[in-house]
């Protein structure tokens, strides 16, 4: 383990509670924390824009931070004030080949620069993407001296916090930010084959000749996601949730799981000893909000939501059989899948011990890393145990469901009484 980190990599999902854990870190005076450094405002943000970004100028649900999000990089705008040197607008889109991406070489020149820019400051910088999962090995292949991680949320909690900006405030940035990512990388075979066996027809961007922007496409695609059935827009969403993971088991140094952040002191109290033994930086996380009832709906049912996660099981044992994932990679899938799948079912709580939740539903996701060497606890050994009794048991109900004739009579009168044009291809086996 290392003593001291030279950079810190948080490898986020959208609205997985990636810059709650950012401002953990940005609370350290030893650290030059760094807001989302492939942004895409970055190319023409200034002062001015700098200064009004903020967590209350918008629905953000984030912490309140003493400073705006990008006021480390006020000290780096370009000469005219506008820009960040280095930074390109192609650096926002996130690929899934596996291979190394478009722009590599000035990709890492420009994060070195942000790198010696806060070692000059006395400072261990700490990054938090939004735009870097699926680019995963790639970073950790060229930054092996930084410590990576990824945060990440069961895919149905995730969705309530993108579904419900959209819904109750008009806001369709997150629903929108799957589709756009998925159109520019339609044609790597991974994204077809996940767009096919999740059942998915991405529309053809429209747009001037040569403009293939991540956000050119994303405003194709804000209009868009307001015409679709939630349940569609789901499935999009699920395919980028399952390729931006597709290599956090493999290749991060730790996964750190905000659901469990959100109910566990205990789990909250062991990332910190991981965190301080292998960066040397040591930031609190009592912050961490806990967890109530989420009332929050998340635009279609569960049964619907059940079908949608059985093609995705079906996906991932498809793809260890060809082996185009890690068979790590299916197991984290299937526990966060059938932890989504019994928050549709039972509500946010129902994953969690409690008097009126037997604990045998109760689904987990503990990273090995965060416990190895930092105290293993009671607490935490519950946790890994009921980890497999759930997964075994949600495979089991799974299996039943699945074959259940109430299932295929849901499936029979939704297409019935659907619009043509939101009626799944599904087929039922």
């Amino acid at each position: 383990m290392m003593s001291e980190a030279k950079a810190v990599f948080l490898h986020a999902g959208y609205r997985t509670a990636g810059t709650w854990l950012w401002s953990c870190f940005r609370n350290l005076s030893e650290v030059t924390a760094y807001y989302e450094p492939s942004h895409e405002m970055l190319s023409t943000i200034d002062s001015a824009k700098l200064a009004t970004s903020t967590a209350d100028s918008w629905h953000s649900g984030h912490p309140k931070l003493e400073k705006p999000y990008f006021a480390e990089f006020a000290q780096l705008l370009g000469p005219d004030g506008r820009g960040i040197p280095g930074y390109e607008e192609r650096f926002s889109i996130d690929c899934f080949t596996g291979q190394t991406p478009d722009g590599a070489d000035r990709l890492e020149a420009y994060l070195r620069e942000l790198i010696g820019a806060a070692h000059e400051r006395g400072g261990v910088p700490v990054f938090k993407f939004c735009r870097s999962l699926g680019r995963l090995q790639w970073f950790r292949s060229t930054f092996p001296d930084a410590v990576h991680i990824v945060v990440e949320k069961n895919p149905i909690s995730q969705w309530l916090s993108c579904w419900d900006l959209l819904a109750t405030h008009g806001n369709p940035h997150f629903v929108a930010v799957p589709f756009a990512v998925l159109a520019l990388n339609r044609h790597t075979p991974v994204v077809d084959r996940t767009l096919d066996a999740l059942h998915i027809d991405l529309p053809e961007v429209s747009r001037r000749d040569g403009e293939e922007t991540f956000g050119a496409y994303l405003d194709f695609f804000k209009p868009y996601v307001k015409t679709i059935a939630p349940a569609s827009a789901y499935r999009a969403f699920l395919v980028h949730w399952l390729l931006t993971l597709r290599h956090a088991a493999t290749h991060a140094h730790a996964i750190f799981d905000c659901d469990l952040a959100a109910r566990s002191p205990t789990y909250t109290q062991a990332a910190e000893r991981w965190i301080a033994d292998f960066t040397g930086l040591e930031p609190s996380f009592g912050t961490a909000r806990q967890a109530s009832g989420d009332d929050r709906h998340c635009g279609f049912g569960a049964s619907e939501g059940l079908k949608i996660h059985l093609d995705a099981m079906d996906l991932g044992k498809e793809m260890v059989r060809s082996g185009a994932i890690h068979p790590d990679t299916f197991s984290f899938w299937a526990s966060k899948l059938a932890q989504a799948t019994q928050v549709l079912a039972f509500g946010a709580q129902a994953n969690w011990p409690q008097t009126q939740v037997p604990l045998h539903r109760a689904t987990r996701i503990v990273d090995i890393a965060l416990i190895d060497g930092a105290g293993f606890d009671t607490v935490l050994a519950g946790e890994l145990t009921a980890t497999r009794t759930a997964l075994g048991e949600a495979r089991q109900q799974l299996a039943r469901l699945r074959r259940s004739p109430f299932l295929r009579l849901t499936e029979l009168l939704r297409q019935m009484c659907s619009p043509k044009r939101f009626v799944s291809t599904v087929d039922n086996e």
